[in-house]
C-alpha cells in the first residue's frame, strides 16, 4: 500500500490549488482523479460558457450599431459550429495547460481513477489501495434534476450537454432563473433559439436585490426570451401534436412546447460513491459539512469548493482550496473570511456583486444607508450607448463603512473590482470620494454615486 502525506480527491480548481498550497509546504501529495482532468471551470462552467457567451456578446454590439451610425447588415450570419469549434480549442488548451502543471510539479503525483474511502486514513483508487494522514475532498459539484413529472421520459439536457450541441434547436424551454439559465437563455436567445425560461419564485436570481432581479429580467424579455415566473406543477405531457411542458402561472394553466428541455435549478456537492461514512464524514442536502478552517466532522479531512454547497464560484473555490492545503499541513491555523468575494453573472449587460446586498443588510438587522446611481446619468455610458443599468453600494450607516455593491450594466465584472479593493482596505463611502478617477470613464459611476452618498455632488 502506497503512502502519502496528504492525498486530494478532485483535481478541479479547489483540488489542484489545494493540492499545490500542501505540495508547495514539502508534503507528498497523492491528488486523484476520475477524468477527464480540468474541473468544471474548464471543462463545463466558466471558460466554455463564457467563450460561448463571447459570441452573443458580439451579436448584441452588431444588433446596437445602428444606434451610433455603423449598419452591418439587416442579418448577422450565425455558424454555430465554428462557435463550438473555438470554444473545444481553446477548452482542450486550457485543460491541457492545467494537467501539464500538475506533472510538472515534483511533490504531486497525478492518481487516475474513482476514490472510495475504505476508513478515515484509507482510500481505494481503481484497484489499488492508498493511506494518508490528511485528506481534502474537492469533488465539486453535479446538477440537480427536479422530480417532474414526464421528465426522464421526455428527456432534457443540462449545461453539459448544452455546451456539446452539434446544432442549434428552434426552440428551447430552460426551467431554472438562476445563473446558468440567464446565462444560457440569453446566449441561446442571440443565437436565434425560440426561449422559454420558467422560474418557480416569482423573480429571476432570486437571491439577488428585487431591483436587481427586475433590471435583469427586462434585459433578457428585450433579447425576446418569454420569462414566466411564479410557475407551479411543471410537468411534462404528450398528445397527437407532441411533447408539451406544462405548468401553472399564477393560477392559469400554460402549455409550451419545445424542442429541448434544458434543467438549470442548481448544482449539489458530488459526493456520489465517495462512502464518506467509512471517514465519519458528514453530509447536509447539497454536499459536505465543513467549519471555518474547511475540516469536516473528522478533523483530519478537509473539504473546499463546491462539493461543501456554498457559492459555487471558482474564485472562492481557488480560495478554499489554498487555505484547506495549508491546514492539512500545518494544522488548523487558518480561517476562511467570505466578507469580501465579488461574483458576476455573465449577461449582456452583466451583474455583479461584492459583499452584502441590501437584502442581505436588511435581514440581518444591520442599519445601512443605501445609494444608488444609474449608467444613464454617466458621460461615458452616454456617449458609448451603453446606458443601461445602474450601481448600488450598500454602507454602513453610522460610519460609512462600504459594506457591499450590486452593479448591472456594461463591464460590471470588471467594475465591481473597484468596490471589492474599497472593501477588503475598510474604506468608508467618504474615504473612496476621495479618489482621483479617469474622465470620462465607466469607473466613475462608483466616484459619482460616492459624492452624492457624503453630500459632494
Amino acid at each position: 500500500m502506497k503512502t502519502f502525506d496528504v492525498m486530494v480527491i478532485g483535481a478541479g480548481s479547489a483540488g489542484r490549488y489545494g493540492a499545490k498550497a500542501a505540495a508547495k509546504l514539502g508534503a507528498k501529495v497523492g491528488l486523484v482523479e476520475t477524468g477527464p482532468f480540468g474541473g468544471l471551470c474548464i471543462l463545463k462552467g466558466c471558460m466554455p460558457t463564457k467563450a460561448y457567451l463571447r459570441s452573443s456578446e458580439l451579436i448584441g454590439l452588431l444588433k446596437k450599431a445602428p444606434e451610433v451610425g455603423i449598419y452591418p447588415g439587416k442579418h448577422v450570419g450565425i455558424r454555430f459550429d465554428q462557435i463550438k469549434q473555438r470554444k473545444d480549442k481553446l477548452i482542450a488548451e486550457m485543460a491541457d495547460d492545467a494537467y501539464q502543471g500538475v506533472l510538472r510539479h515534483p511533490n504531486i503525483t497525478l492518481l487516475s481513477g474513482r476514490a472510495r474511502f475504505l476508513s478515515g486514513k484509507e482510500v481505494q483508487v481503481g484497484d489499488e489501495r492508498y493511506s494518508a494522514e490528511r485528506f481534502l475532498i474537492a469533488t465539486g459539484s453535479r446538477a440537480m434534476i427536479p422530480p417532474i413529472p414526464g421528465l426522464e421520459e421526455a428527456g432534457y439536457i443540462t449545461s453539459d450537454e448544452a455546451l456539446e450541441m452539434e446544432s442549434l434547436p428552434e426552440s428551447m424551454v430552460i426551467i431554472g432563473g438562476g445563473v446558468e439559465g440567464t446565462e444560457f437563455g440569453q446566449f441561446f436567445a442571440r443565437m436565434g433559439v425560440k426561449v422559454t425560461l420558467l422560474q418557480r419564485g416569482e423573480r429571476i436570481l432570486s437571491h439577488e436585490d428585487e431591483d436587481v432581479s427586475e433590471a435583469l429580467a427586462e434585459i433578457l424579455r428585450n433579447d425576446g426570451i418569454d420569462l414566466r415566473t411564479g410557475v407551479r406543477e411543471v410537468m411534462i405531457e404528450r398528445d397527437r401534436q407532441g411533447e408539451w411542458i406544462s405548468f401553472e402561472e399564477h393560477e392559469r394553466v400554460q402549455k409550451v412546447e419545445a424542442e429541448v428541455i434544458m434543467i438549470a435549478t442548481g448544482r449539489t456537492g458530488n459526493i456520489d460513491g465517495l462512502h464518506l461514512s467509512a471517514a465519519g464524514v458528514e453530509t447536509h442536502p447539497l454536499g459536505i459539512v465543513a467549519n471555518d478552517f474547511l475540516q469536516t466532522s473528522n478533523p483530519n479531512i478537509y473539504a473546499a469548493g463546491d462539493v461543501t454547497g456554498g457559492a459555487q464560484i471558482v474564485n472562492m473555490a481557488t480560495y478554499e482550496g489554498e487555505i484547506a492545503g495549508t491546514n492539512l499541513v500545518k494544522g488548523p491555523v487558518q480561517k476562511a473570511d467570505y466578507r469580501v468575494f465579488p461574483r458576476a453573472v455573465f449577461c449582456d449587460p452583466e451583474f455583479a456583486r461584492v459583499g452584502l446586498s441590501e437584502r442581505d443588510a436588511r435581514e440581518r438587522g444591520i442599519p445601512v444607508r443605501v445609494g444608488k446611481f444609474p449608467f444613464s446619468d454617466l458621460g461615458k455610458a452616454i456617449i458609448t450607448d451603453r446606458t443601461e443599468g445602474f450601481i448600488k453600494i450598500v454602507a454602513d450607516a453610522q460610519w460609512g463603512e462600504i459594506l457591499g455593491a450590486a452593479i448591472v450594466g456594461a463591464e460590471a465584472s470588471i467594475l465591481i473590482h473597484q468596490a471589492a479593493v474599497a472593501m477588503h482596505f475598510r474604506s468608508t463611502v467618504e474615504e473612496y470620494a476621495k479618489i482621483s478617477h479617469i474622465h470620462p470613464s465607466l469607473a466613475e459611476i462608483m466616484l459619482y454615486l460616492a459624492d452624492e452618498m457624503v453630500g459632494r455632488e
